[in-house]
């Protein structure tokens, strides 16, 4: 049961029975209680889901270049948690930004829920919540083109339909790394490398699931003489013994993570990720009737997946877990300089590190963060696909 008074504080485990109870009981009379939703774009369009439909934005301005989209949602018939519609759609918020790939917001409280009609006092105490930056350097893509919304609709319908009938100790599983993505785009433009180790943490979590420890348990070539000299000789006993202590320490998380990629989203599976101009180019298309595309083909200086060997694949995406580690247990930013790249996949970044009087250049490639969450989206996504229907 969720607290009586979340008195403005977010506990997600609250969030992921409310947004899907493990027994569903629809009711004749229909519910009316209506929550909100704080998107990063303009939404002309109702969008109409199994239980529950989200209506268009209201549009909020704000001082400066800044503005709010605000939309709500028609919460399912059988939601009882009237003075909770907030834990429904923090929910909501995650899967959403989870299958759009965009930052979502919803409130943390649910009392303008409950007023009748949303006046101007109400618009502005929930638009200050998620002030969105409509132009200038870095400003979102507040317009979007009828492609790109019926792309999200259906990767919503197709997200939203898994989840709601995945077995529950999955669904459970899978929210928390949909929770996970979830942050990690909220959390892009103040902290990059926060969002970056999120997003690496969201595999992880269902990595240690769904790729075991034991395949990358190496015997060691003359762990057999050791084994033999033990029998003669104390201290090799204690030796061996201490030896394979640590080694039952390691969880080979890198590894594992790096096998859960090439396994559920492998590279040739990359090239669904749609160029960051896309949405661009057909909203373009769409005012103009002019289809002007040339700028989404590969340009010269861009490198594709297929330029890379599977075991150049494999150490780009081991790096991605150093980097990951490097933030985790040193606070070490990852070596990226763009957060938003205008390459399709790929950055490459030069280092230049000093060394006994002497410096060292080099090259090196760093899978861009809209890869990164396109990966991270896809494996889950692939992996609960494969649980379904093995």
């Amino acid at each position: 049961m969720p607290r009586a008074v979340t008195s403005d504080h977010v506990l997600f485990n609250e969030c992921i029975p409310i947004f899907r109870p493990k027994e569903i009981k629809m009711t004749e009379n229909g519910n009316t209680t209506i929550g909100y939703l704080l998107l990063d774009f303009r939404l002309d369009e109702e969008l109409d889901f199994e239980y529950f439909k989200i209506d268009p934005t209201y549009e909020v301005r704000l001082s400066g270049a800044y503005a709010s989209f605000i939309a709500p949602v028609h919460l399912p018939k059988w939601f009882e948690w009237e003075h909770n519609t907030h834990l429904f759609t923090i929910a909501l918020a995650s899967v959403f930004s989870f299958a759009t790939r965009r930052p979502v917001k919803a409130p943390r409280d649910g009392y303008i829920s409950r007023r009748a009609n949303l006046d101007e006092s109400s618009l502005n105490e929930l638009a200050i919540q998620f002030p969105v930056l409509t132009a200038g350097p870095g400003a979102h893509e507040t317009s979007i083109s009828k492609e790109t919304l019926n792309r999200m609709y259906e990767k919503l319908k197709e997200t939203f339909k898994m989840l709601y009938g995945i077995p529950y100790e999955f669904y459970e599983n899978s929210m928390q790394s949909i929770r996970l993505v979830h942050l990690s785009h909220l959390n892009k433009r103040d902290d990059f490398g926060l969002a970056y180790y999120l997003l690496v943490s969201s595999m992880e979590t269902i990595a240690k699931k769904a790729v075991k420890r034991k395949r990358f348990v190496i015997k060691h070539p003359k762990e057999d003489k050791w084994k033999e000299m033990a029998k003669t000789n104390k201290d090799i006993e204690d030796l061996l013994r201490l030896y394979k202590e640590e080694r039952g320490k390691s969880q080979f998380l890198g590894k594992r993570v790096v096998e859960f990629i090439m396994k559920y989203c492998p590279p040739e599976q990359w090239l669904d990720l749609e160029h960051p101009r896309a949405n661009m180019a057909s909203y373009i298309e769409e005012l103009t009737g002019r289809k002007e595309e040339w700028y989404l083909q590969k340009q010269w200086y861009e490198k594709y997946p297929q330029d890379f060997t599977e075991d150049e694949i494999r150490k780009i995406l081991n790096d991605l877990y150093v980097h990951r580690s490097k933030f985790t247990h040193e606070g070490k930013n990852p070596p990226h300089q763009n957060p938003d790249s205008s390459n399709r996949f790929f950055d490459i970044q030069t280092l230049v590190t000093e060394k006994k009087d002497e410096y060292i250049i080099e090259d090196i490639t760093l899978p861009n963060f809209q890869l990164v969450s396109f990966i991270a989206n896809r494996t889950i996504q692939n992996y609960l696909k494969d649980k379904v229907n093995p």
